[in-house]
């Protein structure tokens, strides 16, 4: 099944950000006089942003096609349809990657170009899978950086090979339902060129983000890690590079009950 979702809670500083946005900086109509500018200032600053993380990657400023997106989700849609992109995928990776594609084949969509997806860090373990360098090294590759946000995972990877990169930013601060995201490709992707001309793209999710992006990637894994390494211990299961799921006979295990109860305690 497509929607297996793993959801984040807003830590307190998070939900302090968005009240503080949304009731004294968020205007409409500077949004549209400056559109153009936020887009490309957002654009120019995420990758230097996500490189103060634990986990960082050369070779996105060579992309040359790079857009904003709902998420990760709009863009695995939108390059697949239009690239007629065919998934080959690894063994528990996210299953949206063929659920996409079964939808479009239902469509009598057809999809020709073979192309190797992969999560890093992986959906399954927030580590990285052992194919993980190999699969880079191949020029017809899509990776998802959805988990990359917030990682405790210390290495840095050379993106330089791959076709297609997606970055969400829902799963660090929480902000699944605002759709935020920003993606690289090899290739125009001709949809989403004709958005990004018009800068017709969630500006309103992007102010926010640019207020969230004062804390570095990995601020909230250095400073709950302990917290989730509890919680797993609670349930018996493995730690993670990762606040948000546990691993138990090698699969993932969510971490989000907890969390919530210790979010509503105050703690």
């Amino acid at each position: 099944m497509y929607l297996t979702p793993s959801y984040t809670i807003q830590f307190p500083e998070v939900k302090r950000v968005v009240g503080h946005y949304f009731t004294k900086l968020y205007d409409h109509d500077s949004l549209i006089k400056d559109r153009h500018d936020i887009q490309n200032r957002f654009i120019e600053n995420f990758v230097p942003w996500l490189n103060r993380g634990h986990i960082k990657f050369k070779g996105l400023k060579d992309f040359k096609h790079v857009y904003i997106t709902n998420g990760v989700s709009d863009f695995i849609y939108t390059s697949m349809l239009e690239h007629s992109l065919r998934p080959i995928v690894v063994k528990d990776d996210y299953p949206a990657y063929i659920e996409h594609a079964k939808i479009l084949a239902k469509s009598n969509i057809g999809l020709r170009n073979r192309t190797q997806y992969l999560s890093l860090p992986f959906y399954n373990t927030a580590n990285e899978h052992e194919d993980t360098i190999e699969i880079l090294k191949k020029d017809n590759t899509f990776i998802d950086l959805a988990w990359a946000g917030g990682s405790g995972l210390e290495k840095t990877y050379d993106l330089s090979n791959v076709s297609y990169v997606s970055f969400s930013f829902s799963k660090m601060f929480g902000l699944q339902y605002h759709r935020v995201g920003i993606s690289f490709s090899k290739k125009p992707i001709k949809t989403l060129e004709m958005y990004k001309k018009e800068a017709y793209v969630n500006l309103a999710g992007v102010g926010l983000v640019n207020q969230l992006m004062s804390f570095s990637p990995s601020y909230f894994y250095d400073k709950y890690k302990e917290i989730a390494n509890t919680i797993c211990d609670k349930m018996n299961i493995e730690t993670t590079p990762s606040l948000w799921f546990g691993l138990k006979d090698n699969k993932k295990v969510p971490l989000l009950d907890e969390w919530i109860k210790i979010n509503e305690n105050g703690n």
